[in-house]
């Protein structure tokens, strides 16, 4: 819940984007899901288009919901989830950062990717693989894929059953690309996806595993070969 206070009162902005929250959990929406329009929420919710407006800002800035120019209001893949979580704003000049976050990956993911092989329900099994497609789609089409690569690796967490390690992962993902962009991956990225979850579709649980570690030891070499350039740069003699 969101607990902002005005002298010891919520306001009717606070008030309004808790009742959001409510809503979004009593229907059980989730990430991409629509809001109602700006007139149905104004009935549901029972206040003026200006707070709803307010309300929906402020849910925005807390990476709960998201607005599309045109297209309305849904909820964010960000699920509320801060910017900067793990406060590595503050950790960018240590060149171990980087490695320190895929091998927290590394330690995650691959029992996870296990996990999900045999706790994943035959909907999550779906979701998974429309998530791949819809990562594919974007590599080959050299389009910015960050969001439905966390996706994919969101889906895979959650159909773990363990309700922590499918907050944790999406959070540790994206603070990975926040710092660094692995552009020149794509193709292995695609090849992998694939790979991955064709294990878990086939809920080969080793499988799952081995995949997600050559998934994230590819992520761990580029990250190396990218921090050992940046020494060779630093340490190059200046014409």
């Amino acid at each position: 819940h969101i607990m902002v206070k005005k002298n010891n009162q919520l306001s009717l902005v606070d008030v309004t984007a808790n009742k959001i929250i409510e809503y979004i959990k009593k229907n059980n929406l989730k990430p991409d899901d629509k809001l109602p329009t700006e007139q149905e929420s104004i009935k549901i919710f029972k206040v003026s288009r200006s707070t709803l407006r307010e309300a929906i800002k402020l849910l925005v800035s807390r990476n709960i919901l998201t607005t599309v120019q045109g297209s309305g209001v849904f909820i964010s893949r960000k699920r509320g989830i801060p910017t900067d979580p793990l406060g590595l704003m503050f950790m960018m000049n240590d060149p171990s950062l980087f490695l320190d976050l895929i091998n927290t990956r590394l330690i995650l993911e691959p029992p996870t990717a296990a996990l999900a092989c045999q706790n994943a329900t035959d909907e999550q099994l779906v979701e998974i693989k429309k998530a791949c497609l819809a990562a594919e789609e974007k590599i080959q089409s050299n389009q910015p894929y960050l969001d439905e690569d966390i996706q994919l690796h969101y889906l895979i967490a959650a159909a773990s059953g363990n309700q922590i390690i499918k907050n944790l992962v999406p959070i540790i993902h994206t603070s990975v690309y926040q710092f660094v962009t692995c552009d020149s991956l794509r193709d292995r990225t695609l090849f992998i996806h694939r790979k991955l979850v064709d294990r878990i579709l086939h809920r080969d649980s080793e499988g799952a595993r081995y995949a997600m570690i050559c998934h994230l030891a590819m992520n761990r070499d580029y990250v190396i070969e990218k921090t050992i350039e940046k020494e060779q740069k630093k340490k190059a003699p200046s014409d």
